[in-house]
């Protein structure tokens, strides 16, 4: 089986940051414990300081509902008053119950089937939902060290 363009691309990217990963370690650039919570801070840290999206993981987390299973099954608004500190509050709860839906719709709510989609075609599923754009969809990939590709990369129409 040959491998396309797009396939010999990400495994050189692959390559790359593997050994840059070895050469350096891990950078530790977005804290979170899990992969969930990168997604969750991803969303709650648009227009808003790292320490306002601290305060509502903190709340998500004590709630127990810092899971694609808790923010499944909590009430939109009990979400909201638990991320009201990350501002926008209403949008975001709305938001993070979006890609839930999506997550279950698409994945059977399975992040590793998420993130086991080719680069370009996630991308385009990420941005397609509402309050994903660039920055949030490279996040997603880039934070769990998952192949990135060329599409992957933000770009600034700017």
């Amino acid at each position: 089986m040959s491998l396309t363009s797009g396939q010999k691309q990400e495994n050189e990217i692959r390559q790359y940051y593997r050994a840059l990963y070895r050469a350096w370690g891990a950078q530790h650039w977005w804290p979170a414990e899990t992969r969930f919570e990168v997604i969750v801070g991803a969303y709650l840290t648009q227009n808003t300081a790292w320490t306002n999206v601290e305060l509502a993981l903190a709340q998500l987390r004590d709630a127990g509902l810092l899971s694609v299973e808790g923010i499944r099954r909590v009430r939109v608004s009990k979400l909201e008053k638990l991320i009201r500190s990350s501002g926008y509050f209403r949008q975001k709860a709305k938001r993070l119950k979006t890609f839930v839906a999506f997550l279950d719709a698409e994945y059977e709510g399975s992040l590793d089937r998420l993130f086991a989609e080719p680069t370009n075609s996630l991308r385009e599923k990420l941005l397609s939902l509402n309050g994903v754009g660039p920055e949030t969809a490279f996040t997603h990939r880039k934070k769990l060290g998952l192949p990135l590709g060329p599409a992957a990369f933000p770009m600034s129409s700017a």
